[in-house]
């Protein structure tokens, strides 16, 4: 009977100092910022450690499990924030997956709503995990290992201004020491010129195009102010919509932005230590 306890209490002792080190070797790694390649719609990843903020989950759930699996540790089945940019299908379909198979302890989105049948069941699925919510608004920060995302809009006038979901999408920046990024969900050139008029700081690094690369986004007044070093573009091969627009890609090329787009690149993957980001994408 002796023989059997302290055979227990080891395997136990075994067990967690096995956990115990994955989880160092797990917070030792970089903070990455990842730009995942799930077909026609947005999902982003920022990670450091065990803590996650998850932009969007693209149009399937099944895909974006399948990404999370391969970059989340493997014991880790919390997610600490989400942000859902707006309400269209390609953005928030995965999220519903995601759900329901992680805790999710904050979600973040817009007061912007979709009568179709996965937004109701993405309410739906937040209400039942009792999932605690905040409205986005200009001003809202989250703090994230030593570096902060910000969120630049929608402003708490956004919805009787600029109108439709696509304009109410989430816009945050996010800083880790000299480096930045700007996230832009599916704004479109009024959502743009709102943001420009507010005198907050856009010029970043590494911008998310907006909308798939779409010409009803990224005016030139946008792209000047934002300036950046690389554009990353989400988007799905041989789309439909004839995502990026070639105007759009002009104009990037025409500001010397390196592009880099999910449906050529695969995943599009930042390492950030010593206070800058560097492109890690194999």
């Amino acid at each position: 009977m002796k023989n059997k306890f302290y055979i227990i209490v080891t395997a136990a002792l075994l067990v967690f100092l096995l956990y115990l080190s994955y989880q160092i070797f797990v917070d030792a790694k970089p903070l990455e910022v990842v730009f995942l390649d799930v077909g026609q719609g947005d999902s982003i990843l920022i990670q450091k450690g065990m803590r996650q903020i998850l932009i969007d989950g693209g149009p399937s759930g099944k895909t974006e499990l399948a990404k999370l699996g391969k970059y989340l540790p493997y014991f880790d089945r919390e997610i600490e924030v989400v942000i859902a940019t707006h309400p269209d299908k390609d953005h928030i379909a995965g999220l519903v997956d995601v759900a329901r198979n992680y805790k999710i302890r904050k979600v973040i989105s817009t007061s912007a709503v979709k009568e179709t049948a996965v937004f109701k069941e993405w309410q739906d699925v937040l209400a039942f995990s009792k999932t605690e919510s905040l409205e986005a608004r200009r001003g809202n920060e989250v703090g994230f290992d030593g570096a902060k995302l910000f969120v630049i809009s929608p402003a708490s006038s956004v919805s009787s201004s600029v109108g439709d979901a696509n304009n109410q999408s989430v816009v945050a920046r996010f800083d880790f020491g000299e480096s930045s990024f700007l996230f832009t969900g599916d704004i479109e050139t009024p959502a743009e010129k709102e943001i420009l008029a507010s005198g907050e700081g856009i010029d970043v690094d590494f911008l998310k195009v907006a909308h798939h690369g779409s010409k009803y986004s990224s005016s030139e007044e946008f792209l000047d102010a934002a300036s950046p070093r690389e554009a990353i573009i989400s988007v799905g091969a041989s789309n439909s919509y004839g995502h990026p627009h070639e105007e759009t890609l002009r104009e990037l090329s025409n500001r010397n932005a390196r592009i880099l787009r999910t449906d050529e690149n695969g995943d599009i993957r930042y390492e950030c230590r010593n206070s800058r980001c560097r492109n890690a994408t194999k």
